[in-house]
């Protein structure tokens, strides 16, 4: 599957979102609800781009539940590397 440039500003503007909520520390559950409501996403849209998340090993399910199937989220470890990088990027 291809991944358009889109998509995965997408993605950065979950881990952005994600990151400020668990104050950057990996393990940390993050409700997909406030998620979805900050980044103004539909479940569906939300749901798919944390499949693909999930399948890089950027975040974690916590639990499932919730209008998004998934009801809390955590950043991992390469989640956090991923996310301080793209921080650095954008300091430059």
């Amino acid at each position: 599957m291809q991944i358009g440039s889109e998509f995965n500003k997408r993605c950065e503007k979950i881990l952005k979102a994600a990151g400020r909520e668990s104050d950057f520390k990996s393990g940390k559950q993050i409700s997909v609800e406030k998620l979805a409501e900050i980044l103004h996403m539909d479940r569906v849209e939300i749901r798919n781009l944390f499949r693909y998340m999930i399948d890089l090993q950027l975040i974690k399910s916590e639990s499932i539940g919730g209008p998004a199937l998934y009801g809390h989220i955590s950043l991992t470890e390469k989640g956090i590397l991923k996310l301080k990088s793209l921080m650095k990027d954008s300091d430059s």
